[in-house]
């Protein structure tokens, strides 16, 4: 009888773990969490800001053009437009600000909108003169 009580016992210990166990709302994941992943590139809008005015510039991309976010220790981002590829590194911080690091350029970015299938954010090229802000639309 005592023996019953302890298996009862330990398989309801067992119950009550996996059930006090939540899964990680999309809301409250990371954003290095939640850009992990390929995203298909839809378009970018590159804008310089001169004495003249404004001028921006959008350019349309194919299903096949990418930027992909690696899962790896130096956080590598792959960006795939036409027949380029350039690979950099990002970085990410509390109030979900996002830096990328190419060769040619850094961006300095801001995140406008992100969910499981949408993601918009807007980059200040660092050290731009006049200044040009890229903003890239993605999807999944």
């Amino acid at each position: 009888m005592k023996r019953q009580f302890v298996c009862l016992g330990a398989v309801l210990a067992i119950m009550i773990a996996f059930t006090a166990c939540k899964k990680q709302s999309e809301e409250t994941k990371p954003l290095s969490a939640k850009i992990l992943g390929k995203w298909t590139v839809e378009k970018i809008q590159v804008a310089t800001v001169q004495e003249t005015g404004r001028t921006t510039t959008t350019t349309n991309y194919q299903s096949s053009d990418y930027m992909d976010f690696k899962n790896n220790t130096n956080n590598d981002v792959e960006l795939k437009l036409a027949s380029n590829t350039i690979l950099g590194t990002f970085t990410t911080t509390i109030g979900d600000a996002l830096f990328l690091r190419f060769a040619a350029k850094g961006l300095d970015c801001k995140v406008d909108q992100i969910s499981e299938n949408k993601f918009q954010f807007t980059g200040t090229v660092v050290g731009s003169n006049p200044k040009v802000t890229e903003t890239y639309y993605l999807y999944r």
